[in-house]
């Protein structure tokens, strides 16, 4: 009987101890960033200053930004910043760079998880080290209006609804499983940043769900445990 006592006693504190350091790593969990271009949306999100420490880099794959550089260094985030340009690389070269790059950053700083706002096509090891640990945030409610230009895209297919989707990089392009869109009608349309900075809060929002292991992938199809999938600006809703 004492034998079968300090064994139930054993298991339930291996129980603890595993929920316990779930619980550190939920905490502690970094998250790094590539942009292109502007990256205005996470200029946008920076600037709220939520889960700055949580921020493990930024990688930047052009040399104009900065306006960006600037908030990373006053917000003592470790930045990244590469010029294609200059180091000479045609276009699949970049690709293959840009994955290499980060696929560096993300080991080098301990990420968890990587958002990706960048123009260049990631691949290589990245995608495997990496599986349904990297998510794109593309301005179409996907499947609809897959690649570059995709707003242009809606609005010359007369599209209603316009809107942005967050999802996991796969090997094909805005291919993903969903994760979260935003909708915006078309009616509403008033320049492209009326459908970009919807971005922001789904980002907010996105950190906030990881970080409490609400977010399940199954068969291709993701849930959000507990969250109101009501048809709304946000689908799963906001609850930041």
């Amino acid at each position: 009987m004492e034998h079968e006592i300090n064994e139930t006693f054993s298991k339930k504190n291996r129980i603890i101890q595993k929920k316990i350091y779930l619980c550190r790593f939920l905490i502690n969990m970094k998250f790094g960033f590539y942009v292109s271009d502007n990256a205005g949306r996470l200029k946008l999100f920076l600037q709220h200053k939520f889960e700055i420490e949580s921020i493990a880099f930024v990688l930047i794959d052009n040399t104009g930004n900065q306006d960006l550089v600037q908030i990373c260094e006053q917000l003592e985030i470790p930045f990244y910043q590469y010029s294609y340009s200059d180091l000479g690389l045609k276009f699949k070269e970049q690709n293959r760079f840009i994955s290499a790059k980060l696929l560096e950053l993300m080991e080098m700083k301990d990420a968890d998880y990587c958002f990706v706002f960048g123009n260049r096509i990631l691949e290589g090891d990245l995608m495997t080290r990496y599986q349904n640990r990297l998510i794109n945030f593309h301005p179409s409610l996907l499947p609809a209006f897959k690649g570059v230009k995709s707003i242009d895209q809606a609005l010359e297919n007369n599209a209603l609804l316009l809107g942005n989707s967050a999802h996991f990089i796969v090997e094909s392009v805005d291919s993903g499983s969903v994760i979260m869109q935003s909708i915006l009608p078309a009616l509403q349309f008033n320049g492209y940043d009326s459908v970009l900075n919807l971005q922001v809060p789904m980002l907010m929002q996105l950190i906030k769900w990881l970080k409490t292991d609400r977010i399940i992938l199954n068969n291709g199809r993701v849930e959000v445990k507990n969250a109101s999938y009501k048809i709304d600006t946000f689908i799963p809703n906001l609850e930041i």
